[in-house]
């Protein structure tokens, strides 16, 4: 009777911990447009590459980040066969070595059932957790393709253990233009992301929480370092 309330008690105790962690992360991550931080120096980026279109878009949005974010991370399923010749070729056009890149399962493929792509997205997690633990970037870019899904949920994990302090921004496919991916979903739903990126005006009056992109063309979205000690950024 003894070891049965205790264990009863351990499992009511670490729900509530994690609930308060979960919580703890959501208020962090809420509003990151008012959290006031100090520009790093030197920056790590982990970008979530994908077949098709997402992987063009995401490294279209790249290149117009500064030397900051010197160590790059790409992150490819391990059955795509396209993006990593994009991203080498991405990187030799800015003259950049310092860039890796990394594979892992697939969470989901094109076609597969929901039901079973449960245990392929968990799977694809494990690997996530051990890979963004040996990266710990300063920021996290999604935009689409399931492998997505496994990196925020071990960058969120980590977050909310404190181990490593991150940025997550996904960023919704031009082609999404009246409802979300079922990973933007999946992300805006939970509030696992400091921001969703929409790119027409009908998804943000849909998804309130969103961020419509021409909104950000009067912000400074990612700035190259200062060198002034009291400049502050995002």
């Amino acid at each position: 009777m003894f070891f049965f309330f205790f264990f009863v008690t351990a499992i009511i105790l670490f729900g509530v911990l994690c609930l308060t962690a979960f919580m703890a992360f959501q208020v962090r991550h809420s509003n990151h447009s008012a959290k006031i931080k100090p520009i790093k120096e030197k920056a790590s980026l982990c970008a979530v590459l994908g077949s098709g279109g997402h992987t063009t878009e995401m490294l279209e949005l790249i290149k117009h980040f500064g030397e900051e974010f010197e160590t790059r991370t790409y992150i490819i399923a391990d059955t795509d066969t396209i993006s990593e010749a994009k991203a080498k070729e991405h990187e030799k056009s800015r003259n950049n070595e310092k860039f890796v890149i990394e594979r892992i399962p697939r969470a989901r493929e094109v076609g597969q059932s929901y039901f079973t792509s449960i245990a392929s997205t968990f799977h694809a997690t494990v690997f996530a957790v051990k890979l963004i633990y040996n990266i710990r970037p300063d920021l996290v870019l999604l935009n689409g393709p399931g492998t997505c899904i496994p990196i925020a949920l071990a960058a969120a994990f980590f977050d909310m253990i404190r181990l490593i302090d991150t940025v997550i921004i996904y960023e919704e496919s031009i082609c999404r233009v009246k409802k979300l991916s079922l990973s933007g979903g999946i992300l805006y739903y939970l509030g696992m992301v400091d921001c969703l990126i929409v790119q027409w005006p009908g998804l943000k009056r849909k998804y309130p929480r969103a961020t419509y992109i021409h909104d950000l063309e009067t912000k400074t979205a990612v700035s190259s370092p200062d060198t002034s000690a009291d400049k502050k950024s995002i």
